[in-house]
């Protein structure tokens, strides 16, 4: 996602050690704003609030929180990841209209409709 313009949130130090990233969107109109487009072109995250907010103002926090354990329950991995990128990409830093991208989405998510569990043999 840094390759792809986003700013990550502790790069320098590895980014994260689980399945969760944050990203600063300050610069795309803030948490809500990156959130609530990218719901409308199907792909849901959270708006998250960044070291630097005001907690007492969670309404329009400056981040992202995006987490992957769904995506891989579903099957996709890095490869689908980078595409996923590359959809929020177009929606919040090309400011493309959701619902041109929504259909990205939707095509992408039909190759992955079984939900896969750790016991499954």
């Amino acid at each position: 996602m840094e390759a792809l313009g986003f700013d990550m949130i502790a790069s320098d130090r590895g980014y994260t050690e689980s399945h969760q990233i944050l990203v600063d969107v300050r610069k795309a109109g803030g948490g809500k704003h990156a959130a609530s487009a990218l719901e409308q072109a199907n792909i849901i995250l959270n708006k998250n609030i960044l070291a630097w907010d005001d907690v007492n103002n969670p309404v329009d926090p400056s981040g992202l929180r995006i987490g992957t354990q769904e995506m891989t329950r579903i099957g996709m991995r890095e490869s689908e990841m980078q595409h996923i990128a590359e959809l929020m990409k177009k929606v919040v830093i090309d400011r493309r209209k959701p619902e041109d991208v929504r259909r990205e989405v939707v095509e992408l998510r039909k190759g992955f409709q079984k939900v896969h569990y750790c016991f499954d043999g």
